[in-house]
């Protein structure tokens, strides 16, 4: 925004300095303004005014880039309403053509001068916003529950109150910097297709479709049972406007998300570290575009048990996309062949290797193979 502020004025003033000058030449019919019998121009005025040796000489062919440099001058000087007096209008065609132009050149300021105060405003709005969110933060933490004993243990699943205000900080400062390299990122809290882009809202259905698997087609295409060999553009789109976005902090553990259960999740940036309890030693880690939980999340929570529920850490601030269970499942009620075809072999897939783990007590990991 600030690069094309710049551009369009000074093409603005290079025009304006142009056409200047220009007048001055029509008026002559000769570079030599200060010649004898050549109608008196602003350049002329100029020169026998303000010139002395050694300054800009705008007379002469030669002297092109000093003629331009004193136009330029009057147009700057007049679009920002400074006017130093020095240049001035001297002919009859000059006086009306000076006022058309600094007419042009007020309109033209005020469209500057409410160019600049955008611009200042987007640096600072998301300075502000993450103040705003940190005093929010802080009043929040200040209405913590005390802890009565600092050496005592802290509860189990609800953590130390100093610990959590530290993630709580944390989170909404790496969130602010990323918001400095992604504007819609300030945007990704747990929310829909729809909620981080309201514009889709506005399109007709045709565009909401074809908008939706833009933004979400080349992550479903991991996933094989919701790919497009099983599923028409009409039925992904249909899943990716019930797909979830949600955003991590450094440090942060993930089970299953609290409104939506269990789910794939595909990072669109960062990177975590899945475990499990059950075979704790081993650990794999994920980046940007690889699926977690294609097979594991066919599986029924009682038959895949508690132990086996996968761990999320996240090293980075991540922003992920979630594909909640239940949209799972209802694709494949509404779609028997994709069970048929693929989605029970990820299914006895998941069970096989439980049922190893338990068996043989070894460290297997479930996601070494990927279904492609």
């Amino acid at each position: 925004m600030l690069a094309v502020f710049v551009g369009n004025m000074v093409m603005f003033c290079h025009w304006l300095a142009c056409f200047w000058a220009f007048v001055a030449f029509a008026q002559a019919h000769t570079y030599d303004f200060t010649k004898e019998g050549v109608p008196p121009t602003w350049i002329s005025a100029w020169y026998e005014s303000s010139y002395f040796p050694g300054s800009i000489d705008p007379i002469g062919w030669s002297n092109d880039v000093d003629r331009y440099a004193l136009s330029l001058f009057w147009a700057i000087q007049s679009v920002t309403s400074i006017g130093y007096g020095n240049i001035a209008p001297v002919s009859r065609v000059e006086f009306y053509v000076a006022n058309a132009l600094m007419l042009v050149s007020g309109v033209f300021w005020a469209y500057a001068i409410g160019n600049i105060i955008q611009i200042l405003d987007h640096v600072h709005s998301s300075e502000v916003l993450y103040k705003v969110k940190m005093d929010s933060a802080n009043s929040l933490i200040n209405c913590f529950a005390p802890t009565d004993n600092p050496s005592r243990e802290p509860d189990y699943g609800v953590g130390d109150s100093e610990m959590l205000a530290t993630r709580i900080r944390r989170f909404l400062t790496s969130q602010y910097h990323k918001t400095a390299r992604l504007d819609l990122s300030s945007e990704f809290n747990s929310k829909k297709l729809v909620e981080v882009y309201p514009m889709i809202e506005h399109l007709s259905p045709e565009l909401r479709q074809l908008s939706s698997l833009h933004l979400l087609r080349a992550f479903l295409e991991k996933i094989p049972y919701l790919s497009s060999k099983y599923l028409s553009p009409d039925e992904q789109s249909e899943v990716a406007f019930k797909c979830v976005f949600i955003e991590f902090g450094r440090g942060e553990t993930f089970y299953e998300h609290q409104k939506y259960g269990r789910g794939i999740m595909i990072l669109k940036n960062g990177f975590c570290m899945a475990s499990r309890k059950s075979n704790h030693g081993h650990k794999r880690w994920y980046t940007r575009g690889n699926p977690i939980g294609i097979s594991d999340v066919l599986v029924d929570a009682d038959c895949l048990g508690r132990d086996e529920r996968r761990r999320l850490l996240f090293y980075s601030y991540c922003l992920a996309l979630y594909i909640p269970r239940s949209v799972i499942l209802d694709v494949l009620k509404k779609k028997p062949r994709i069970w048929k075809d693929c989605a029970r072999w990820c299914y006895l897939r998941a069970c096989l290797l439980k049922w190893a783990r338990e068996k043989s007590g070894k460290r297997l990991n479930s996601d070494i193979y990927e279904i492609p």
